[in-house]
């Protein structure tokens, strides 16, 4: 396989072109030809180091944990998936990433793309579809009586979450700036609360926060929770810091808090499928750059500047 990567943590210098023995197909594997790769923060977060205390990388390391593409070859075991299936999904953390022209994954987590979708959509939505659906629904078990916070609502996992959280019949509020405030409204927020503009209040007190984005915005969020509520975060002490009344603040409501990590999950991503299918989630992206050094230094850049509205993707078809 051949891809973009690093050879040392470091800025954006350091990507430069990876090549890597594919993984050997197993029984239960497939061999995906891929066509677009979606960027995320936690991408030039693993390239800079900051992950690497928490994660035994090997390098080189081929960057990347979303992608669309086109089943190559399928293991003797694989019953659902046939050769030329489009199919999209996250893959493991190990050295063999989505920046790439190929990779081998294991068939229980992927799924065939929603139909109508194009490779660059379907690449948008796997890691920060993921996150966004194992916190609403899983952490957050949100239903039709759930009022719902969610920080940075115009970002890419919480423009989906707003959209998840409203399939789900939910009371959704959502935090973002005023330039963005028509459009997260758009995504189906019932009440949008700009925190550029010179008070932010809200009187409805929430049962469920989904924080991405941590430091005083989410202490601020604190002060509406319900007593009892329950706080999904992806949020951790390397990304921000937290002010310090909010461990206090925490306790006296009774709040249950859980990090989300996203884990691969096959029967999550067809949840992501049929819920895109139906008409109620829809792929957001904000910019598309060519899957070559050059294209992926600037995606990186892009994201780094924490203001992207949707998604950013990378396309082989727009590198060639």
């Amino acid at each position: 396989m051949k891809g973009i990567g690093i050879e040392q943590y470091g800025d954006v210098n350091e990507l430069r072109t990876i090549e890597l023995p594919t993984k050997q197909l197993g029984p239960d594997d497939l061999l995906v030809s891929i066509q677009a790769s979606g960027v995320n923060p936690v991408d030039w977060k693993v390239r800079e180091g900051k992950l690497k205390q928490d994660f035994a990388f090997e390098l080189p390391l081929i960057l990347g944990w979303d992608a669309a593409g086109t089943v190559m070859a399928a293991g003797a075991n694989v019953q659902d998936f046939r050769v030329g299936d489009n199919v999209f999904f996250r893959p493991l953390f190990d050295r063999f990433g989505t920046y790439a022209d190929e990779i081998t994954v294991p068939a229980s987590i992927v799924s065939k793309m929603p139909k109508g979708t194009s490779y660059i959509e379907a690449a948008s939505l796997p890691l920060a579809g993921l996150t966004a659906l194992q916190a609403i629904e899983e952490v957050g078990q949100v239903g039709p009586e759930t009022r719902v916070l969610i920080l940075a609502g115009s970002g890419g996992v919480g423009s989906l979450a707003i959209q998840i959280a409203k399939a789900r019949g939910a009371y959704v509020a959502a935090t973002t700036s005023t330039r963005n405030a028509k459009f997260v409204r758009e995504l189906g927020a019932d009440e949008v609360l700009t925190y550029d503009t010179e008070s932010i209040h809200s009187s409805v007190q929430f049962d469920f926060l989904f924080d991405t984005i941590g430091g005083s915005a989410y202490g601020d969020a604190l002060k509406w929770m319900k007593p009892g509520g329950v706080v999904a975060t992806i949020i951790s002490s390397r990304d921000a810091i937290r002010p310090d009344f909010a461990d206090a603040l925490e306790q006296d409501l009774r709040l249950r808090t859980e990090f989300v990590f996203t884990r691969p999950d096959g029967k999550n991503m067809n949840r992501l499928r049929e819920l895109v299918e139906e008409g109620k989630l829809k792929p957001l992206i904000s910019e598309v750059y060519p899957m070559n050094v050059d294209g992926v230094r600037k995606a990186h850049l892009a994201s780094q500047t924490g203001r992207t509205r949707g998604k950013i993707v990378l396309s082989r078809e727009s590198s060639q």
